[in-house]
């Protein structure tokens, strides 16, 4: 069967800097304050005595991430490359370069220059640019015709209050690309209850299995399964959730029920004794933040770990996932095109069990009145679609309301939701806001509208956490008066950790635009903001 170890222990070093550590993984170098400064390339070394007894299975290395670009060696032989993605994760097939019974050295040479071939884009980006193997690494031991891959998509014929009935359209692989049988199992993941059972003589790539009365999942009742498959030489499962998310005028439904969005926006890696290799519990206290201020929703600017999600999954928390294309170049070229692809590849493959996870988010701010972000969007929206059907997919702009382009195209109406990123008197100049957001809305008219930012960010803009609280409350007011507005995204959470900030220097480089601040201590907008 399955059997996995993990590679936490590094050798860590920066051989231009004549520096070297011991390190645990997930780990950054510029929280590091000997080494913080550092944007360029570093090595990881640790070697793993692989038991004999393993000979007869594949080997894979497995990364959740590693920003940004990774080369990894495996007893001095080079065995891939991961670039152009810093956030997703990846793996490697190392079974002819390993020495069972023996030690066996790994390398991993990261980079995290700012550069051209890469999503974000150079240093067009507002978070922070943390280099390292951010998140878990291991290697992973697996019978020669495993299970490969396993995906689920429901599609459902009818709900009533919680159970629905409808069908799943299962696609799998095996690592031989053979056929193989055995038995196809839907299990209640609260209670381990095998509710579907199915043997077939060979498991096809692709086929249906159909349901009855099984439980939906929403944000109050996050109910979820495990879809396994089990042969003779294998066990396998992935965890997931049924549900159905929609657009039906100006209105979003969730499992056919109209949902109002009220969302916040947490910037992960932002605590500065970790950066981007934040444990996970800090995460989840983060997330949970969140959720006892009544969201229902949130979004990330980059692709986030699968332990987030499964926090997401098992709280009823929706997601936006998005790639990571902010700012610039506002002329999206092939070369931005086909990194968006790539990423949206890994997101799919690796994220799509997700329950959680209802849009893809294909960019943010990217001069959305052009013809060539239009096209992008146009084209990431039908490539997303392509690759996953029961999620919705949108483009974030902060162009929507400007008036210079009041009759002009905008590309966020070209995803399934139209998402504004709402900065009028700040970023934006306007002398009357709500008569300006009036007008911005009905550039959407027919379409659900989502204010996917809206806050203070100090100290560019004066008042403080008074002032954020009082810019909170009124745009509260303003949005529930206009009938299009299905949802905002407060952002943010927290003060944040960005390359870019306006205060602090080096590891402490923040921008202050959060109702908690970077360790995520809560200040009086935060009390506020759960109130309302």
């Amino acid at each position: 069967m399955r059997y996995s170890i993990s590679l936490n222990r590094w050798n860590f070093s920066i051989k231009e800097l004549n520096y070297s550590a011991n390190v645990i993984v997930p780990h950054t170098w510029n929280v590091d304050d000997n080494v913080m400064k550092h944007r360029g390339a570093a090595e990881y070394e640790t070697t793993v005595l692989i038991d004999k007894a393993l000979k007869n299975k594949k080997v894979f290395v497995t990364f959740n991430a590693v920003y940004h670009t990774a080369k990894v060696y495996i007893n001095g032989s080079f065995v891939g490359c991961h670039s152009r993605s810093g956030f997703t994760p990846f793996k490697f097939d190392i079974t002819g370069k390993v020495n069972f019974g023996d030690d066996n050295k790994i390398k991993v040479v990261v980079d995290n220059t700012h550069i051209d071939e890469m999503l974000p884009h150079k240093d067009d980006f507002d978070w922070a640019d943390d280099g390292g193997i951010i998140r878990k690494a291991e290697l992973q031991f697996i019978e020669p015709d495993a299970v490969e891959y396993l995906r689920a998509e429901e599609s459902i014929n009818a709900a009533d209050n919680e159970l629905c009935s409808g069908a799943l359209k299962i696609k799998t692989a095996f690592l031989d690309g053979k056929s193989h049988g055995g038995a196809v199992k839907i299990i209640d993941y609260s209670n381990n209850e095998t509710i579907i059972e199915k043997h077939f003589e060979s498991i096809e790539n692709e086929f249906t299995l159909e349901f009855k009365n099984l439980k939906l999942w929403s944000c109050c009742s996050p109910n979820l399964y495990r879809i396994a498959i089990e042969t003779d030489n294998d066990y396998y499962e992935i965890r997931t959730g049924l549900r159905k998310i929609e657009v039906r005028g100006s209105k979003i439904l969730l499992n056919g029920r109209e949902i109002y969005l009220k969302g916040c926006e947490w910037m992960p890696g932002s605590h500065p004794d970790y950066g981007m290799a934040e444990p996970l519990e800090h995460s989840i206290k983060c997330l949970k933040q969140l959720k006892n201020a009544g969201c229902v929703f949130t979004r990330f600017h980059w692709q986030q770990d699968d332990g987030i999600f499964d926090w997401c999954d098992e709280n009823g928390l929706l997601v936006q996932e998005e790639i990571p294309y902010w700012g610039y170049p506002k002329q999206a070229s092939a070369l931005q095109l086909d990194i968006a692809k790539q990423q949206a590849d890994e997101m799919v493959y690796f994220h799509s069990h997700h329950p959680s996870i209802v849009f893809w988010g294909v960019g943010n701010e990217l001069g959305a009145e052009t013809q060539s972000t239009i096209q992008y969007v146009r084209d990431m929206v039908e490539y997303f679609k392509s690759l996953d059907g029961r999620r919705l997919v949108n483009y974030v702009s902060n162009t929507l309301s400007r008036v210079e382009n009041a009759d002009k195209d905008d590309a966020t109406l070209y995803g399934d939701i139209a998402m504004w990123n709402d900065y009028l008197g700040l970023w934006e100049p306007s002398g009357d806001i709500e008569n300006h957001m009036i007008r911005t809305c009905k550039k959407a008219d027919g379409m659900p509208l989502v204010v996917s930012e809206f806050g203070l960010c100090e100290p560019h803009f004066k008042g403080g956490d008074k002032e954020r609280a009082k810019i909170l409350l009124q745009r509260l007011e303003m949005y529930k008066r206009i009938e299009n507005i299905k949802g905002y995204i407060w952002f943010s959470l927290n003060d944040y950790r960005t390359h870019c900030g306006e205060e602090g220097e080096n590891k402490m480089r923040r921008r202050v635009h959060g109702s908690t601040d970077l360790y995520g201590n809560e200040k009086p907008s935060y009390k506020l903001f759960c109130d309302l």
